[in-house]
């Protein structure tokens, strides 16, 4: 017994001299301390070096600083400390209770700090793990991963993603219950994108991207199943292929590449995503975007941003002159990508059919960046983009907007059950049950402004917006006889018999579908397809809106929105200035814009006026012929008399244009690098009013040529102005020159025959 209470001590001893405390011997208490005996008052210690048995650490008056004999008084009349060990176990009711020991530094003692209850707690999802830690890092601020703007750094950088995402893989097949296990990865993989985005800095860089395989790192990465990186990557992409970066240079890529260079550059990056299916990944990406997310409004936003900077840099030749040195059969263009290969067309029209308050409009926060109503602006202007591209128009691509396939995407989950519904909802044979109708989307997002006027000026953007895909799509004779069946006419005439902002637009859609395609001239459909519209729109009404119109009267002439920058209130300032005093840029601007919208409405007015009197026949429907006829003999022949007013103004001003193009510096610049001056200048002269003046002799030859009376007024007004029919036989002669063989040459040719 003796010798176990000796090896006691000693163990005692041992651990003092471990943890530094003095000894029982060296205070002269060797057998108290060494026994946990408690006769000694105070032990000296300038730090806490552990807990001792019946002691408390702190200072007091009379010894100082250590270990004080636990009296039950802390010196200053308060309450006990509690003494404790680092870790105490005590027994109690069969179980053992483990305490930890924190020192107190505010009261020179130990506390014992009792373990907490294990409860059962709540086993959080993959996703909100995945938000969890997303959300602490963006909470935390850390320095983001720069990459070295040089070949060798891009090539780095590419390995370094390549190296992560294969480690995202990997941990995504072994831990797919688990999320835990990827979501630092997946952070890391992210940081990874997003660094590329300092190679925007030096445009000459990008061919590395895609040498070193970055590029198609990026294609991978937009089918990864974490939305959140398909996004990075869109971003990434927009900051990359931003024209405007062809405009401007900084540092040294200024003095080492030259602006066809950096085309050249940027040009193989995107021709690496079109061609990689980049196209097809960005249009199955938005089927699995939920717009109420604000991180997936911003994809959404970018992914819009993306399309059209691809169709700014095809539209200027960049992608093509990238390939020049390419050995490739066929270039497509990216409208005939997006057409061909994706349904993002669709998606499009879908998208601006659905309205601002949709059930998930009221979960977004006001601090969201980009609202429903700018999506649906920024939509319709891609739209408007691709109908206006010439693959589109001349039907190298794309089907007619009334059959569009349905949206589709890789990411949605009832993918498989698509075409078991499909063969259940065409047995009756009906064309349309997995389509979408594109003209009956326009024609809708049309008719909610056709009685009033938009309040804002985002509504008024997405109107012209609509209103320009419409026009454009007419150029295609299947739309154009989609739109009469789907009753377009109709809903153009009650937008101008309102008189409201809409008439504006519906008066150029009229233009274009019944007037047709040049291009299309020689074609014998389209004649049938533009007679067709003509005998329409004459049997529902249309001359009688139209001539007062053509005859610029005011009170039928539609109205400007307020909104919009030609209906303000600044347009009217800017144009009846009668205080002399100074006007500003911005009435001065907006008065510009209102003479621009009433020059709008003469020219598209002309423009109807002579399709009808191009493809209206004798023989037509509706006694098209003699209806049209009669307008311009009734009120003592005032419509000739409109006719000859603007055959003078346009021909002045035609003249007028081609005169002070010989004068100006173009004229001399096309000279010395050998331009054609003479083409130049019947450019000119066209743009300057020339185009309105042909329209108007062959108008007025219609006239002539239908009505003798017409015919002997016409020639009475030229000679009181001083001159004879000679000036409208000038006028098609120049007319038919300018046109290619068809029938519309042929009637211009006859017209200046028997005229």
């Amino acid at each position: 017994m003796a010798s176990r209470t000796k090896t006691a001590g000693s163990v005692v001893d041992v651990l003092d001299r471990v943890i530094g405390l003095p000894n029982g011997k060296e205070n002269g208490n060797d057998a108290e301390l060494g026994s946990g005996g408690s006769s000694s008052p105070f032990i000296s210690s300038e730090k806490w070096r552990g807990a001792r048995p019946g002691y408390v650490f702190r200072t007091s008056e009379e010894f100082g600083t250590g270990y004080h004999i636990d009296d039950g008084d802390d010196g200053n009349g308060a309450a006990p400390a509690v003494a404790a060990a680092s870790e105490v176990t005590s027994s109690h009711a069969g179980g053992r209770e483990r305490k930890r020991a924190r020192f107190d530094s505010a009261r020179d003692t130990t506390h014992v700090i009792p373990a907490r209850n294990k409860k059962k707690q709540h086993v959080p999802t993959g996703d909100e793990l995945l938000a969890e830690a997303e959300a602490a890092a963006s909470s935390q601020p850390h320095a983001t991963k720069l990459i070295e703007l040089t070949p060798r750094g891009i090539r780095s950088a590419a390995q370094s993603l390549e190296r992560t995402m294969r480690r995202n893989q990997l941990l995504r097949a072994q831990h797919e219950d688990d999320p835990e296990k990827f979501m630092m990865n997946e952070l890391a993989l992210n940081d990874e994108v997003v660094s590329f985005q300092a190679a925007a800095v030096n445009v000459g860089l990008y061919g590395e991207l895609v040498e070193s395989g970055a590029a198609g790192s990026f294609l991978t990465l937009m089918n990864h199943e974490n939305s959140d990186v398909a996004i990075s990557i869109l971003n990434v992409l927009v900051e990359l292929l931003d024209p405007d970066l062809l405009l401007q240079a900084g540092g040294k890529e200024r003095e080492s590449l030259d602006p066809s260079e950096r085309a050249r550059s940027m040009g193989l990056l995107a021709n690496s995503f079109v061609d990689g299916g980049g196209m097809e990944l960005l249009s199955s990406n938005l089927g699995r975007f939920d717009e109420s997310v604000e991180e997936d409004a911003k994809g959404v936003e970018d992914a819009l941003s993306l399309v059209e900077s691809l169709l700014d840099l095809d539209r200027t030749g960049v992608l093509q002159g990238a390939r020049a040195d390419d050995d490739r059969d066929e270039y497509l263009s990216v409208v005939s990508c997006i057409c061909k290969q994706t349904t993002f067309l669709s998606w499009l029209f879908q998208r601006i059919e659905k309205e601002d308050d949709d059930e998930e409009a009221p979960t977004l926060t006001a601090s969201a960046p980009v609202s429903p109503a700018v999506l649906k602006l920024h939509a319709s202007e891609v739209m408007s983009a691709i109908l206006q591209h010439e693959d589109y128009s001349t039907q190298r691509c794309g089907e007619r907007l009334a059959v569009l396939p349905k949206y589709k995407s890789a990411f949605d989950d009832n993918l498989d059950e698509k075409p078991a519904a499909k063969r259940e909802n065409g047995a009756d044979g009906s064309e349309k049950k997995d389509t979408n109708d594109g003209m009956e989307a326009l024609l809708l997002a049309i008719a909610d402004f056709r009685k009033s006027d938009p309040q804002i000026e985002v509504e008024c953007e997405f109107l012209e917006n609509i209103f320009d895909a419409l026009a454009a799509s007419l150029l295609r004779e299947d739309n154009v006889l989609d739109f009469v069946a789907a009753e377009g006419v109709e809903l153009m005439l009650r937008c101008l018999r309102q008189k409201v902002h809409a008439g504006g637009g519906a008066l150029k859609v009229l233009n274009f579908a019944l007037s047709g395609s040049a291009r299309d001239d020689n074609r014998p459909g389209n004649d049938v397809v533009c007679r067709r519209a003509c005998e329409t729109f004459v049997n529902a009404g249309g001359i009688k809106l139209l001539f007062p119109l053509y005859m610029a009267r005011k009170s039928a002439i539609p109205v400007p929105a307020v909104c919009s920058e030609g209906g303000s209130d600044l347009a009217k300032k800017g144009k009846n200035n009668n205080g002399g005093g100074a006007v500003s840029k911005r009435a001065k601007r907006a008065a510009h814009a209102r003479k621009r919208w009433l020059a709008d409405v003469e020219r598209n007015a002309i423009n109807i006026v002579y399709a009808l009197t191009r493809h209206v026949a004798k023989d037509s429907e509706y006694d098209a012929h003699a209806r049209l006829l009669v307008k311009f003999v009734e009120e003592d022949c005032e419509k000739c008399d409109r006719t000859i007013e603007l055959c003078t103004k346009y021909d002045e001003r035609a003249r007028v244009a081609e005169y002070q193009y010989f004068r100006s510096d173009e004229a001399e610049e096309a000279e010395r690098t050998g331009v054609d001056v003479e083409l130049g200048a019947l450019h000119a002269k066209l743009r300057g009013g020339g185009d309105m003046f042909h329209r108007s002799c062959a108008i007025l030859s219609f006239a002539c040529l239908g009505s003798k009376r017409c015919r002997g007024h016409v020639m009475d007004q030229l000679k009181l102005q001083g001159s004879g029919i000679s000036v409208i036989k000038m006028g098609l002669k120049e007319f038919a020159s300018l046109l290619s063989d068809g029938s519309q040459k042929s009637q211009i040719e006859n017209y200046t025959n028997e005229i």
